[in-house]
Parts: C-alpha cells; structure tokens; sequence
C-alpha cells in the first residue's frame, strides 16, 4: 500500500524518525528492499542551493498519519519485525488508519447531512457515495490524500455549520476550522481554497454577502483565531522548506509536467476523456452536477459556497498540467470535493425521488452506476492476471472493448497504446508484400538471432533501431497495413514507460505523415518467442516511404527483434 505517490507523501515519517530528512540515507536500501515505485529516486530530489533533499510533496498526510505510524512502530518492536516504516505492521496500521478516518469523514458528513435532509435521503447518497463512487475505490485500495482530505473537508463543513448556527463556543470552532484548514493545505497546497467555506457557507443572496463580510469585519477576533491557527499547523512545513530548500514558501513539485496551466485548463479532459474522465468512469456524479438546479430552487442557503467551490476546484483541478493525475481509477482530484458534492446530489434524489414514473428511471441508473463502479474498480484493482484496466493508458477503443469484462486478453491490450485495428472482416484478403530476416541488415547484431544469424538488439547501451523503410506505391490511398516482427526477452520490463515501443508510420521525405505505436511488453510475456503484430490503416495524405522502427524507451533491460514481414490488404 505504501507505493508511489503514497510512498511521496508518507516518506517523511521514516526519514524523520529513523534516517535524516536532508540526507536521506536509506533511500536507496528502501527503493531495492521494497520498490515502493519506479527504479528512479522521483519522489524527492537534491535541492542545489541547500544540497539537501527535498520530498516532492508536502507533510499534511505525513502528519494525519502520524498515529498509525507509532502504531506500526509499536507493533514492529514487539513481533520482531524490523523497524523501517516499511515492514508489514506499517503497511496495515497505515491501510486501516486511511479508512477508519474515511468512516469518521462519512460519520461527520452524515451528522451535517441531517440538519438538511430525512434520515432515508441521507442513508441513500452515503449509499451512493460509498458503492457508485471512486471513493470506494480510494478508500478500499489506495492510501492516498483524497481520503483523508474528504474528512477534512466534511470536519470543517460541520463545524462552520455549527460557527454559524450557534453563538456559544464561536472561539474554539474558529480555531479548529483554521487548524483544519491549514492542515489541509500543507496536504495539497490547492486546498487553500477550503477559504471559501467559512466565507460563503450559508449566504443566499447577494445582500447576505455583504452581512457576512460586516459579521466577519465586527468579529475579527474570530478571523484572528482562524488564521493564527491555520499558521500554527502550517509552520512546520514552512521551517521544513526554510530548512531544506533555502525558502519559506518553495513549490516543491519537480518535474515538466508537475506545473500549472492556468490559461490552458484541461476541462474536457477531466470530465469526459477515455483516459481519465470523471463523468466516463464515475457518471453518477452527473446528478449531483444536475441537482445543482435543486439546490438553488430549495437550498439557496447552501448554493453559492458549493457551487464557487466546485467551479474554482474543477478549474484547478483542470490546470495542472499533469490533468490525468497518474495512474489511478477514475478523477481522484475530485474526491475530497465529495463532502460538498453530496449536497446537491440529496437535493437532486429528493426531487426526483418524489416524481412518480423518474422515481423508476433513476433507482434503475443508481444500480447501474453502482454496478459499473465496482466491475470497474475490481477491473483497476482486482483483476491480477494480466490487470484489465491501467491507471493512466486507457483509449476509447479499449475501454469499449473491456467494458462489462472481468477477463481480457494480452491481445485486447494493444488497444491502449494508439495504435489502430483491422476490421476481421479483411483479414482474409492480407498478403505479404515484404518481409527481411535481418541478415542483410547492416545494423543488425551478428551476435544474436531468434532465427539464422542476426537480430536487432536493444538494451541500455542501444536504445534506437534504425528506421527499415519499405517502399509503398503513393497511388495506394485505401487498405491497411499489418507489420510483424518476433520478439523475445528474457527479463520483462514492467514499468509502461520504458516499454519497448514497435513504430510504424508513413513518411513522405523527412516529414512523417502518420504513426502508430505498440508497447510489446504491455501484451507479451518473458522468456517467450512471440510474434507480435499491429496494424495501420492507409492515410489519405500524400507519402513515398513506409517504414518502422524500435525504441527502447530509456529502459536497461534487453529486448531482441528478428523476422520482420508486412501483409496488406485492400479496404473494400
């Protein structure tokens, strides 16, 4: 569970209690112990100006699992296991603090709910929350932020209710709500915009805006309070960035698509893309956008502060430059935002709910929404012969081809690279028109062959094959292409991005004029001879040139290629 991202985030309790925080002595002994990522160290990186080690991600989760660190210390201590922050009792303290917190959040959100809404309604959006969601998901098999901001946020959502509702204790809900909130901050630094609760929550109209702003400006005491306390929980993160990276406030992310877009925000790729979107994958969520309708008509009180905060939240969501958020099931981004989302959602089912023939329409997509969530999820968590869904690669073909499955085959996966695939119905009409054996190739390797006396091989010091060009008639506008070539590896290289990727394309000079890609990994299996294929249809644009070409993709582990043909065939 303590993997990637999750291992980002958690990475400063072990090296804060048992190694130093700017050397990081025992990165390398965790990264070849337990591989709790990829092979690089890119979860913290040497700062130049201070030359120590900076974490890529800020303490807020670091800090929330604090507890069930000392937990797994304890328990490592007393059964004899070795106390690294990385043996088996840290790995279950910290799975079953993620969702004994997750509970606390629905118990708290729960609580709130019922000061708006009937017990029946409230049970069934927690219903839908917990089943239809990928709240589940994030719960359930991943021990990432989202969980634990979810609870956060639903813990300043009540007790700014509360700020409001009552007059007595104003002081210590002010104080906790900014502890909270700068808790969540120092979490995901984007979480600021929890600001916006105790701003706008309970503000219907344009005249209670400016009563709110008065109140605030009469009471600033309380506004003191709130901020001294949001400092107060800050403060480590800012003496850890003072200390580490030489500044109080540093932006910590490192990488070149770990920065923001503010112009160029993603919106359609987050909500709808085959990729990642959130409506593709969690098209439940499209009612409570919808009962944003009913929450205006009948629970103004509610609306602005949930409908800023979700229009700013997607927004930024959308203008992080890495929009699909790595591998994960679904929008993650989003899922802390359910404690507000939850608010629409009931004002959506109560008004429909109460129509006579849409109560039918709408319990019938309920179950459909539930059962697509944890076929889905057990596609992304579950499925572990060869893993149906992956995190960050699925394509529009493939995710049709895989819908409703709880089994695929390594063929069906070439779909997720963008490759193209030849309708069966021409299958039968494929000829060869070229194909070499690589012997008269000049850049072939003489050492190796799968056949006869030479292979192409790639490895760490060879990364690139030369392109083999076949000449294609230009006059040939309609028809497919289908290219072999026989693979063999004896260790296989896991990690998707450094897969050895099998090009095809049409070129016209200098100047490609389309190509496709097949990671030959993704659907074959080591210590095997295989024939892998992929197809490419004829573009209509102009060419002279047909060729392909391998590229190792930065990995080091070796990969030989002999016995390339192509077949075509003519479209119909």
């Amino acid at each position: 569970m303590i993997c990637w991202d999750t291992y980002g985030y958690y990475l400063y309790l072990p090296s804060l209690f048992y190694d130093d925080l700017g050397k990081l002595n025992k990165y390398d002994y965790i990264q070849t112990t337990y591989h709790p990522g990829s092979d690089t160290k890119d979860q913290a990186f040497i700062q130049p100006n201070t030359g120590k080690y900076v974490m890529n991600y800020s303490s807020g989760q670091a800090i929330i699992e604090l507890p069930a660190f000392a937990i797994g210390h304890v328990w490592a201590k007393a059964a004899g296991y070795k106390a690294d922050g990385f043996t088996l009792p840290y790995q279950v303290a910290i799975t079953f603090w993620c969702v004994l917190v997750a509970c606390f959040g629905l118990w708290t959100i729960r609580r709130l709910m019922l000061r708006y809404f009937d017990d029946w309604l409230v049970a069934l959006v927690l219903a839908v929350l917990c089943l239809a969601t990928n709240f589940y998901n994030f719960v359930s098999f991943s021990v990432m932020t989202h969980a634990y901001l979810f609870t956060l946020y639903a813990l300043v959502l009540y007790l700014t209710d509360s700020f409001y509702r009552y007059e007595k204790r104003r002081m210590l809900y002010a104080i906790v709500i900014g502890l909270l909130s700068g808790l969540a901050t120092i979490t995901r630094p984007t979480e600021i915009i929890c600001v916006l609760i105790p701003l706008l929550w309970g503000i219907g109209e344009k005249d209670s805006l400016v009563d709110r702003l008065s109140f605030l400006w009469s009471n600033k005491k309380y506004v003191f309070g709130y901020g001294i306390a949001a400092f107060i929980i800050a403060l480590p993160q800012l003496l850890y960035w003072k200390v580490y990276a030489g500044h109080w406030l540093f932006f910590s992310y490192h990488g070149d698509d770990k920065t923001f877009s503010f112009l160029h925000p993603h919106v359609l790729n987050v909500l709808f893309s085959y990729q990642k979107g959130w409506f593709t994958y969690t098209p439940v969520m499209i009612l409570s956008v919808l009962g944003f309708y009913q929450l205006y008509k009948n629970y103004r009180s509610l609306f602005w502060c949930i409908a800023s905060f979700t229009i700013l939240n997607i927004y930024l969501v959308s203008a992080w430059d890495c929009w699909w958020y790595g591998g994960s099931f679904s929008m993650r981004a989003v899922i802390q935002s359910y404690a507000l989302l939850v608010f629409p959602l009931a004002a959506f089912l109560e008004d429909i709910l109460k129509r006579k023939y849409w109560r039918y329409v709408i319990v019938v997509v309920l179950l459909f929404c539930t059962w697509l969530n944890l076929l889905m999820t057990y596609q992304a968590n579950g499925s572990f012969k060869y893993g149906i869904m992956e995190g960050e690669a699925t394509t529009r073909a493939y995710y049709w081809r895989i819908f409703g499955k709880t089994e695929v085959s390594l063929k069906d996966k070439k779909l997720m690279d963008p490759t193209e695939e030849m309708p069966e119905r021409l299958e039968s009409g494929l000829k060869e028109v070229y194909h070499t054996d690589l012997e008269s190739v000049s850049f072939a390797d003489s050492g190796t062959a799968l056949s006869g006396k030479k292979a192409l091989k790639l490895d760490k010091e060879k990364q690139f094959t030369d392109t083999i060009y076949f000449p294609a008639g230009n006059a040939i506008h309609h028809g497919w292409y289908r290219v072999y070539a026989k693979v063999f590896f004896p260790d296989k290289e896991w990690n998707v991005w450094d897969q050895t990727q099998f090009n095809v394309g049409f070129y016209k000079g200098d100047k490609t004029i389309k190509q496709k890609m097949l990671r030959i990994q993704r659907i074959t299996e080591q210590g095997d001879l295989h024939e892998v294929y992929m197809d490419i249809k004829v573009p209509h644009n102009d060419y002279d040139k047909f060729g392909m070409y391998f590229w190792n993709a930065n990995s080091s582990k070796v990969i030989y290629i002999d016995d390339i043909r192509v077949e075509f065939t003519p479209e119909e």
